[in-house]
C-alpha cells in the first residue's frame, strides 16, 4: 500500500496510517524521548528501495570519510535517487570505512550491513543486473546547495515517497529515520548501556558533542574550549530548565576533556562513555581504522551508537560546527522546521569558522 505524506499547509511532515507500523513496547527505563524515538521498533517502514519506475538507469553511492560523512552523502542521495525514481546500490570501494591491513580483520559482510538494516539494493539484485547503465553519482553533486542539499526552507515534492511539498529540513529527518535504522541487535545493546549511564534517571538532559582528534591535523580547525560548552549549557539551563542543571551527556572522541568539565562544575553531573582507562585518548582519527580488529571496531561504533542516540534525544543539544556529528544529529532530532530548527539546540564556532555556513545551508 502506498504512503501519502503531504505537507502544503503544514510546517512538517505527517504521514498516514498506511505508512506507520505498529511500535512495540520498550522495556527500557530512559528518558521518554530516548524510548519514542530511538529504543523502540521503527514506527514506519523502511524506505521502498525496489519500487522504482526508472529501472534502465541504477545511481551507484560512493562512501567517503567517517561514519556520519558517509550518512550525510547518502541520505541525500537517497533522496536524488527517489526523486528521480531510480533504484540505487552502495558503493563502498572508495570508503576507508571497511578498509583494514590484516585480511582477517576484514568483514564478511559490508561495513552498514555490519550495524544497520539493508539500505538500497544489492549489487547482486535483478533491477542491478538488468539496468542498462549504474551511474556513479559523486558527493558533489548531492552537496549542491541549490536543489540537493536540501536546505533550510526549501520545499521539494518527491512523488515516489508521496512528499507533497515539504521543508527540505523536515525531508531529510523523515527520510533518515526509514533509511538509517539500526539492526535489533545493534538498538538493544545501545539502548541497555544507556540505561546503565542514566542509572535510571527519567530526566530531560543536556548533550554535548566533543569533536576533537584529527580535525585539527587533516582540517586546522581550533577546537571549542570546555568553558564554550559551559558558557551555552548555563543559558539553556535558565532557557529550558527553569534555572535547574539537568544530567550533562558528553559526546567526546577525547576523554581528557571529562577533567576540564568536573573542574570547571565539580556540582555538575556529567555523564559519559569515557572510562577510567580511557582518558589519555586524544580523539578519532579515520586512518587508525586500517589497523583496527573486529572488536576494536565493534567497540569503536558501539560507542559512538550510545553518543548518537543520547545527543538526538536530549531536550538540548550543544554541538560544534566543523564536524558532520552535529550535521547528523540535527537530523536525527525530532524537531521541526516550522518550529524553529535553533530553539532546541546550539552550535558552537571557533577562530577560523566565523564564516564557516551554517544551518540555513544544511
Amino acid at each position: 500500500m502506498k504512503e501519502k505524506v503531504v505537507a502544503e499547509d503544514t510546517s512538517s511532515i505527517t504521514t498516514t496510517d498506511s505508512g506507520d507500523l505498529t511500535t512495540m513496547t520498550s522495556s527500557f527505563n530512559l528518558p521518554p524521548k530516548l524510548v519514542e524515538d530511538w529504543c523502540s521498533a521503527p514506527k514506519s517502514f523502511p524506505l521502498p528501495y525496489r519500487d522504482c519506475k526508472n529501472k534502465d538507469i541504477v545511481n551507484s553511492i560512493p562512501l567517503y570519510g567517517g561514519l556520519t560523512n558517509t550518512l550525510k552523502m547518502l541520505l541525500l542521495g537517497a533522496i536524488l535517487s527517489f526523486e528521480e525514481d531510480r533504484c540505487f546500490v552502495i558503493d563502498e570501494s572508495t570508503s576507508a570505512l571497511p578498509k583494514r591491513v590484516d585480511p582477517a580483520n576484514l568483514f564478511n559482510t559490508t561495513f552498514l550491513e555490519r550495524y544497520f538494516e539493508p539500505i538500497g539494493l544489492s549489487p547482486s539484485d535483478d533491477i542491478v543486473k538488468e539496468a542498462k547503465e549504474v551511474q556513479a553519482r559523486d558527493w558533489k553533486e548531492s552537496w549542491d546547495w541549490k536543489h540537493n542539499r536540501r536546505v533550510f526552507r526549501q520545499r521539494d515534492t518527491i512523488h515516489s515517497l508521496g512528499l507533497i511539498n515539504a521543508h527540505g529540513h523536515d525531508l531529510k529527518r523523515h527520510v533518515l529515520k526509514r533509511m538509517w535504522r539500526p539492526l535489533p541487535q545493534v538498538r538493544d545493546r545501545t539502548c541497555s548501556k544507556l540505561e546503565q549511564l542514566f542509572n535510571g534517571s527519567i530526566q530531560d538532559y543536556i548533550a554535548f558533542s566533543v569533536r576533537r582528534g584529527d580535525k585539527f591535523e587533516l582540517e586546522h580547525f581550533e577546537f571549542a574550549t570546555a568553558n564554550q560548552y559551559i558558557t551555552a549549557a548555563e543559558k539553556a539551563i535558565v532557557n529550558q530548565f527553569n534555572g535547574h542543571v539537568p544530567i550533562i551527556f558528553v559526546a567526546t572522541d577525547d576523554c581528557s576533556i571529562m577533567d576540564e568539565f568536573h573542574t570547571l562544575r565539580p556540582n555538575w553531573t556529567f555523564v559519559s562513555e569515557c572510562s577510567s582507562d580511557q582518558k589519555q585518548i586524544d580523539g578519532f582519527r579515520l586512518t587508525d581504522m586500517s589497523q583496527w580488529t573486529h572488536d576494536d571496531t565493534d567497540t569503536h561504533f558501539h560507542k559512538f551508537f550510545v553518543e548518537l542516540f543520547a545527543m538526538a534525544a536530549a531536550k538540548y543539544f550543544i554541538g560544534v560546527i566543523y564536524t558532520n556529528v552535529t550535521w547528523w544529529v540535527l537530523f536525527m532530532r525530532s524537531s521541526s522546521e516550522g518550529n524553529d530548527d535553533k530553539k532546541d539546540f546550539e552550535i558552537l564556532k571557533t577562530p577560523g569558522t566565523e564564516n564557516r555556513e551554517g544551518i540555513d545551508y544544511w
